[in-house]
């Protein structure tokens, strides 16, 4: 009787196949008219570490054609603290770090007793539990589109439930050229399956600007090589006849600034580093006092003319770092160009060295922590050259050339709106 039940259930099931089938070709797909009629995808690009003004350090054919064909701010401000992950949260969610809960690289949580820490094959990466903001990857899908993945920082997590229909874990051995060809494969899914949002995320400019520091030929050849990448993918668009009918936006988290071992602040010549805890450290140190904090406060609140410190909760309003259970209860930020570490680890091995290079992290007041900002596609302007804005009204703006309702975020429409069409 079972095996009959099942062989009548597929029969039912193939009829009724067919008489949908039947009907779409009468009537058409649904989803496919959809689709097509819907709004051109969006590609959201991330060069990790690309400086505002490196357009100008060498020939950027490809970016140049982006360029002229859409829009430019004149630099896109971070968040604070100026570093990847928090800026690459707020980047998709419209919320401050304090707000969506990745207010450092490196940081700790007192209610999971748990670190958080970045970096391929980091386990918190992938636990939802640390991201407290909706991404637009999440807004996308729950609002009945499509949203794919080739890496951005935490979009291999599951958040609010809901992850991209598809996905990469990061890894960083997948060349630019393969990131850039799955982008130009999932185009090519049927209209049913094409993705409304795509993300890409590139860290070789970070890396290189790192070691070398920003005014370096090396950062010259990467800024050509991440070029060549967006070449790479404006040429497959157009032999698909769709780069006039896609939307890209090429964004930075944050710039980046030369340091020197020449300007070191030693937290170990003011304080005994066994009455503290330190969770992160330069050029934004999380300390975690053992002892009365008002004792350590004291001791560094005038130790450096280059080093401002902050007692949780007494950060300028503007740096909006102040209001969650992950933010230390002090908070030592160097000024630009100057590093914070330990006389102990500095003196170790070839530690120095370390600290002749750059890096990220400053308040954002800075002019070198600046990023980029560039669009073209339909919902763009052409041509047009506007004032720097700040990464918290990006998700806002998707959220409107995808057609979304935008969840609760810092941002407002308003910020962007100068650089779209409509």
């Amino acid at each position: 009787m079972k095996t009959e039940f099942n062989l009548l259930s597929k029969m039912n099931r193939r009829i009724v196949s067919l008489v949908l089938i039947f009907s779409f070709c009468l009537f058409g797909c649904p989803n496919d008219e959809v689709n097509e009629a819907g709004k051109a995808p969006l590609i959201l690009i991330s060069m990790d570490g690309f400086r505002w003004d490196y357009f100008d350090k060498t020939d950027t054919p490809n970016f140049d054609l982006l360029i002229s064909g859409g829009v430019k701010a004149k630099a896109l401000t971070p968040s604070f603290p100026s570093k990847t992950f928090p800026n690459h949260i707020t980047i998709v969610t419209g919320r401050y770090p304090e707000n969506h809960g990745i207010i450092a690289n490196r940081m700790y949580d007192p209610v999971f007793d748990e670190d958080f820490y970045i970096g391929q094959g980091s386990a918190p990466v992938l636990d939802g539990k640390w991201y407290e903001a909706e991404p637009i990857w999440v807004t996308v899908e729950k609002q009945g589109q499509t949203a794919m993945t080739m890496f951005w920082p935490a979009s291999e997590a599951e958040i609010m439930g809901v992850r991209p229909t598809e996905y990469f874990v990061y890894d960083g051995s997948i060349t630019h050229n393969n990131r850039v060809d799955q982008i130009l494969k999932w185009l090519e899914y049927s209209p049913s399956k094409r993705p409304q949002f795509i993300s890409t995320y590139f860290s070789h400019l970070d890396d290189v600007g790192h070691s070398h520091g920003p005014d370096s030929d090396e950062v010259v050849t990467a800024i050509q090589k991440m070029d060549r990448a967006i070449g790479r993918l404006i040429n497959g668009l157009k032999s698909r006849d769709m780069f006039d009918n896609t939307n890209i936006l090429l964004v930075s988290d944050h710039g980046m600034a030369s340091t020197s071992s020449d300007s070191m602040i030693f937290l170990d010549d003011y304080i005994n580093m066994d009455d503290v805890r330190v969770v992160d450290w330069t050029p934004v140190a999380a300390i975690r006092p053992k002892v009365d904090v008002d004792s350590i406060y004291t001791k560094l609140k005038n130790a450096h003319p280059k080093m401002s410190i902050y007692k949780k909760g007494e950060a300028p309003e503007r740096l909006h770092y102040s209001n969650h259970r992950r933010i230390q209860p002090i908070t030592a930020v160097a000024h630009e160009h100057w590093s914070i570490t330990t006389r102990t680890h500095f003196n170790q091995d070839d530690n120095a060295r370390r600290y002749d290079g750059a890096t990220h992290g400053y308040d954002p007041i800075y002019q070198s922590m600046g990023g980029v900002f560039v669009g073209r596609g339909p919902a763009f302007k052409q041509g047009f050259s506007g004032p720097g804005i700040t990464n918290i009204h990006l998700y806002e703006m998707m959220c409107k050339i995808l057609e979304l309702t935008p969840t609760l975020n810092d941002g407002n429409l308003d910020s962007t709106r100068i650089f779209l069409q409509n």
